[in-house]
């Protein structure tokens, strides 16, 4: 067993082993609420990073988004690929630091949930720097980041102060709200937060 987080033999042996132990089988509570009222365009391009096995990614396309998500996991992309046969929904093999050129400035939206806690501390300026390449100008980014309030990791601890040092350059940051719908076991530890390219 791979025990770099850095690399892509990592996950992939937790996904082959079962061990996925921050999958919940579907997309996040606060994010389907979110997304329920973000009256964005039919048609939408929307980017799913670190999309796992694609809860989140499955749902944008079934509300009628064209979605690419992107995972570094062989096992997490195949799976997508075979539950998305039917959808608008593009299921990428590839490191998010080495995102195609063409996909800069591609997407009206990207959707965040538990890739920025899996990031290493080093990268997550880096990070920030690619979700606001590929977006367009003005467009917007929302994630749910998890606060787990000890160091460690991965998962990293996401606090409001690591968002703002690390997305505040970039992105105007709206309200930071702690959901009252997140899963059992991660309730009053995560931030939903809707933010916008500069």
């Amino acid at each position: 067993m791979s025990d770099d987080y850095r690399h892509s033999a990592f996950w992939q042996d937790r996904y082959e082993q079962g061990a996925a132990g921050w999958d919940k089988g579907q997309a996040a509570p606060p994010l389907v609420r979110a997304l329920a009222g973000d009256g964005a365009a039919p048609g939408a391009r929307v980017l799913v990073p670190g999309c796992g096995y694609g809860h989140e990614a499955l749902h944008l396309a079934r509300l009628g988004y064209q979605v690419v998500a992107i995972d570094f996991a062989p096992a997490a992309v195949a799976r997508l690929r075979q539950r998305a046969a039917d959808l608008s929904l593009e299921a990428v093999e590839c490191d998010i630091f080495a995102l195609p050129a063409n996909y800069h400035g591609l997407f009206d939206l990207v959707v965040e949930h538990t890739c920025f806690c899996a990031i290493p501390l080093d990268r997550r300026d880096d990070y920030a720097g690619v979700m606001a390449r590929v977006l367009r100008p003005g467009g917007t980014l929302l994630g749910l980041f998890w606060e787990l309030g000890e160091e460690g990791g991965p998962p990293h601890n996401t606090s409001r102060r690591d968002l703002q040092r690390h997305f505040g350059s970039l992105f105007e940051l709206g309200e930071a709200e702690q959901p009252g719908d997140s899963f059992a076991g991660r309730r009053d530890e995560e931030w939903l937060v809707r933010m916008t390219k500069k």
